[in-house]
């Protein structure tokens, strides 16, 4: 009796054993652009290799990671972290102030991460801390410190000149071997600061086409699946081997609008585009759930920024045609307007990511019957990175996070601040933004986000159509699997079979 309960204990010992040791594969579309920070931090912070200073929790509320505490002047110009004591890197070099003012003041990370975008005066070691001087006041830093491009890694990570050559971080997970742009292998750091990994190997393998990542979870190639369209997950969900989880994550894609294109620097104008798109016919059609329909900018999961107080954005086919008709566009015998013998024709630039190439095809139909002729390109996203910088784009179809830097005034003071961004307004100029967004960064009454939203929303310096999903399909062996809505983190280490 005693030998057969000694049998069975020892099985079960063993089987668990088998199960931590099978390594566990991951897919998704990102690739492995290089091994700065700024390039691909967002890999190895997703997959827990390195960590920043501050992080998010479950909630989105940000709090510390490596630092142990985070203070600000009366002033709001001076920021002195504490670091927790005891962290080493995966090389065994402990974690210690002189070396994250290395991290934070090399030149790429000064012209190349998120800290480019702050007032930065200087970043020095003081009496033992972290200490970072403004020359102006920035409440939103401490979310800055979250961002990947900001991830804290060993003094042996970089070569003679200062350049990422290895990725040593402090992370649950430590690097095996990694080949850019396609795939890291990892193995468990057995002396991680914050616990125990269950999982003991894992791998990523960068795979851009949804098809194929549909393809890999469904054979069991792989083991979770990131990234996966509406119509892909469709076919997963009946599968009695998969799970499918679908999270609403703050990211909106939206029409980023050259304000100073001539047809475009008319508000009404931009205002017949926008009620001209049926946001619930594409929501319905394409992403099967009718509640991504855009109304604002932000969607109801950005708490604080979300403003139902304000008139939403609506489809009104008769409004358009009358705003165009005011405007002095009139229909011709094709269908489509013109005016001063000039057809209202217009380019729209997108790519083939998060169904953007068949939302731009769907909004051109739909313009189509307000008698605007939308001429769609579909290429890579750097095209409209490249229009934007020689000024030849007109309409750029984009999908925006708001949550890499997890305070929503981080992306807001990059996209609509003056000049404009790449990845927000273009050619846009409004003092009014200008004071608010400078009133919210010194630490200014948080009731004007709402001022701010009304004005994105009155102006349409880039114009929403629908909200997003994140959709991950995993194995059903899979136990505390977690999908993070905000984009920052797998949480492997909590994963277990």
């Amino acid at each position: 009796m005693r030998i057969n309960i000694f049998f069975k204990l020892m099985l079960i010992s063993i089987l668990s054993l088998a199960a931590n040791a099978k390594e566990l594969k991951i897919v998704g579309a990102w690739k492995i652009s290089g091994m700065e920070p700024a390039q691909s931090g967002y890999i190895f912070a997703r997959t827990q290799v390195a960590e920043t200073l501050m992080t998010v929790d479950k909630t989105g509320k940000v709090i510390p990671s490596l630092a142990k505490s985070i203070k600000v002047s009366n002033d709001g110009l001076t920021w002195d972290i504490t670091l927790k004591q005891g962290i080493k890197f995966h090389d065994g070099s402990k974690l210690n102030a002189a070396l994250v003012v290395y991290n934070l003041n090399r030149e790429v990370v000064l012209t190349k991460s998120v800290l480019r975008k702050i007032p930065l005066k200087s970043i020095e070691v003081k009496n033992g801390k972290v200490q970072i001087n403004l020359n102006s006041q920035f409440s939103p830093l401490p979310a800055y410190l979250a961002h990947y491009s900001t991830i804290i890694l060993s003094k042996n990570s970089f070569d003679k000149n200062g350049k990422v050559s290895n990725i040593i971080g402090t992370g649950a997970y430590k690097i095996k071997s990694i080949k850019v742009p396609s795939s890291i292998k990892l193995t468990k750091n057995n002396h991680w600061w914050n616990g125990q990994a269950n999982i003991k190997d894992i791998s990523y393998l960068a795979v851009p086409k949804d098809e194929a990542r549909t393809l890999m979870i469904k054979s069991g190639e792989s083991d979770i699946a990131y990234s996966i369209l509406p119509i892909s997950a469709k076919s997963l969900k009946n599968n009695p081997k998969l799970n499918t989880t679908v999270v609403a994550i703050p990211r909106t894609s939206m029409l980023k609008v050259n304000a100073a294109s001539p047809y475009l620097s008319n508000t009404n104008l931009r205002e017949a585009i926008s009620l001209s798109i049926n946001r619930k016919g594409i929501a319905k059609a394409l992403l099967h759930n009718e509640n991504l329909a855009a109304t604002q900018m932000f969607p109801v999961g950005v708490n604080g920024w979300h403003n139902t107080s304000m008139k939403q954005l609506s489809y009104d086919i008769n409004k358009a045609k009358a705003l165009l008709e005011k405007e002095g566009w009139k229909v011709g015998k094709d269908g489509y307007r013109y005016k001063n013998g000039k057809k209202l024709e217009i380019t729209l630039d997108t790519y083939a990511s998060r169904s953007l190439n068949h939302i731009a095809t769907a909004i051109k139909a739909q313009l189509k019957k307000s008698g605007i002729y939308l001429k769609v390109i579909i290429g890579d996203y750097t095209e409209i990175v490249n229009k934007h910088k020689d000024n030849t784009l007109e309409l750029g179809l984009i999908s925006r996070n708001f949550s890499l830097v997890p305070n929503p005034l981080g992306t807001l003071l990059s996209d609509y601040s003056k000049g404009g961004a790449t990845w927000g307004a273009m050619n846009w100029d409004n003092p009014s933004m200008f004071k608010y967004l400078d009133e919210l960064k010194k630490g200014g009454k948080l009731d004007i986000r709402d001022n701010i939203t009304e004005l994105l929303q009155n102006e349409l310096p880039t114009i929403p159509v629908v909200y997003s999903e994140l959709i991950v399909v995993s194995n059903k062996k899979l136990k505390n699997f977690y999908v993070d809505p905000y984009e920052l983190n797998y949480f492997l280490s909590e994963i277990k079979w």
